[in-house]
């Protein structure tokens, strides 16, 4: 036998003691095994189309208008337990929003090839998603939880087993006894009914798929995981109130800025998620519970996204476009507004960027997005990100998003590069000191892990940080008056997350909204202890799909 085959045995072997050592006590409530077709205490759920081939349940979903999933409903005391799910399965096809493998929105039209458990009061589960071969920068298939967690893996080069660890609302996820999910606050969503069940297959009627199941089950264990500490934190949720408006319209992906002076600002698009889209901005004078349209934003594409209060107390934003023009520059509008935000001026802007990050054709573009902040000396710093189109290995062309800090020293006519951030693009940056600040970026145009960058020289120079394993769209991020950094992020649902040691580790995770839309988020800390958290999901009756709600979040003694 040769050393590497003597190797990869022994360290298989050290594995398998380690992880039956582990699973000490576990005993298997309710399993499947493919020996046959599944039978009683599973039954049939929708149309499944299930036969048995080399060795799995080559079980299949090519309805767009049905479900075709397994189910067994299961007992079991859990105290001092941990639930124990595991299942080795392989993908083989799966086609879901827009025809895209990695767009769903489970919550919403259920996940093609995933397992789902429910405890009877809390449930969540596993979707997995193939490569997208179109996309180079999605050149890996995903694990994900139903609601935020992502890690990148090889779904469909061969069987994997997946293992579910849960207890109390954590919910960690192994992949052939790798952890890849810490799942910190994963198994947080409320059951839709007392019954405990497990499922496996299609659970989607619009989206389709396929995949080879070897094995399915659930069993209890003694809890092996620390204890679930108490929370440091309170963290209390008000009902919703949608944006009032006069008609019924599809507005969304809100952007949220507090000017001080009891002035709350609101930038957000009118229309259909398409370059040089018009924008609006709206102000409010009562906590964000109604809002007016300021003269001159609407339907305008040159409307401000960012906006910051000056000394002299106007308050200045870039437009969130800007547009390459024929001799090679870069030009966008810097709007002016008096210190009530009535009324509006504008002027044109001229940005500068490194040539390696300056747009140069058609579908390459620089934007503004989120923060911007009035600095001592007079001059404005302000987040943007480009986006531009590079060559990988094969010469196939990739998106490639990058952040960026830009600084205007002459009320926005001019705007040069100060910093390149990192990866990414709809930036969020916070600012945890004068040295130290965080930022929180989205890779790509997928569903998928958010990443983290940061500095600890003000912003001059930045390193990439970790991925996180929550994802996956429109980070936004606020250093509260009491020390804690909250952290907004959606899709496929809108969520919240909080962190006590300055993003380096985080807690507390919230899912603030399950309705589908663009599930963009937007907070701000609008008096001590209290967020504002807006976001967009349309509210059943009401005729804007932008709601907005109050977050306590107190810190309690553990």
């Amino acid at each position: 036998m040769k050393p590497s085959i003597v190797f990869l045995t022994a360290l298989l072997l050290k594995l398998t003691v380690a992880l039956h050592a582990e699973d000490g006590g576990l005993a298997w409530i309710v399993q499947y095994e493919s020996k046959s077709p599944p039978a009683s205490p599973w039954k049939s759920i929708g149309q499944a189309n299930a036969k048995l081939e080399g060795g799995a349940l080559h079980l299949s979903d090519d309805s767009k208008d049905d479900m075709g999933a397994f189910e067994a409903e299961w007992t079991g005391d859990l105290d001092g337990k941990e639930i124990i799910v595991e299942a080795r399965v392989k993908l083989v096809s799966m086609v879901g929003h827009r025809d895209s493998p990695t767009a769903t929105w489970p919550q919403r039209d259920g996940a093609p090839i995933c397992i789902q458990v429910s405890d009877g009061k809390h449930e969540e589960g596993i979707l997995l998603t193939p490569a997208q071969d179109k996309h180079p920068e999605a050149a890996k298939g995903y694990v994900r939880t139903l609601t935020d967690r992502f890690a990148q893996a090889d779904t469909r080069d061969a069987f994997h087993t997946y293992r579910l660890i849960i207890r109390g609302e954590d919910m960690a996820v192994e992949l052939d006894g790798k952890r890849i999910i810490e799942g910190r606050d994963a198994f947080w969503r409320p059951a839709t009914s007392p019954r405990k069940f497990i499922r496996f297959g299609s659970t989607s009627k619009p989206f389709t798929g396929e995949a080879k199941w070897e094995f399915v089950r659930l069993g209890l264990r003694p809890a092996v995981s620390a204890a679930v500490e108490k929370s440091p934190l309170k963290i209390t949720v008000s009902e919703p109130w949608p944006l009032n408006v006069d008609k019924k319209n599809t507005e969304s992906r809100p952007y949220l800025y507090d000017m001080g002076q009891g002035l709350l600002l609101t930038s957000n698009p009118q229309g259909s998620d398409a370059l040089l889209e018009p924008y609006i901005v709206r102000r409010s004078t009562d906590a964000g519970k109604t809002w007016q349209a300021v003269p001159g934003t609407e339907q305008n594409s040159d409307s401000p996204q960012e906006l910051v209060r000056l000394a002299d107390g106007r308050i200045l934003g870039p437009s969130r476009w800007t547009r390459l023009q024929p001799d090679g520059t870069l030009r966008g509008k810097t709007s002016l507004l008096d210190a009530k935000a009535e009324n509006l001026t504008m002027h044109d802007s001229t940005i500068t960027l490194p040539a390696e990050f300056m747009p140069a054709k058609t579908g390459e573009v620089l934007l503004f997005e989120r923060h911007i902040w009035a600095e001592k000396d007079g001059s404005i710093t302000a987040v943007a990100w480009s986006r531009t189109n590079q060559r990988d290995a094969e010469r196939r062309f990739v998106v490639t998003r990058q952040t960026h800090l830009l600084r205007s020293a002459d009320l926005g006519k001019t705007w040069t590069h100060l910093a390149h951030v990192g990866l990414g693009g709809e930036p969020a940056v916070v600012r945890l000191s004068d040295s130290e600040w965080l930022a929180v970026t989205r890779p790509d145009a997928h569903m998928s892990n958010l990443l983290q960058h940061r500095s600890f020289d003000g912003g001059k120079t930045w390193k990439f940080e970790r991925t996180l394993e929550e994802g996956s769209v429109m980070p936004d991020l606020v250093l509260m008056s009491n020390g804690v950094l909250a952290c907004s992020y959606g899709r496929p649902v809108s969520n919240l997350m909080f962190s006590l040691d300055g993003g380096r580790t985080w807690r507390d995770h919230r899912i603030i909204s399950d309705r589908a839309n663009f599930n963009y988020t937007a907070i701000r800390e609008i008096s001590p202890g209290r967020l504002l958290y807006m976001h967009d999901g349309q509210i059943p009756g009401t005729l804007a799909r932008i709601n907005s709600l109050y977050i306590e979040v107190e810190k309690v003694k553990p």
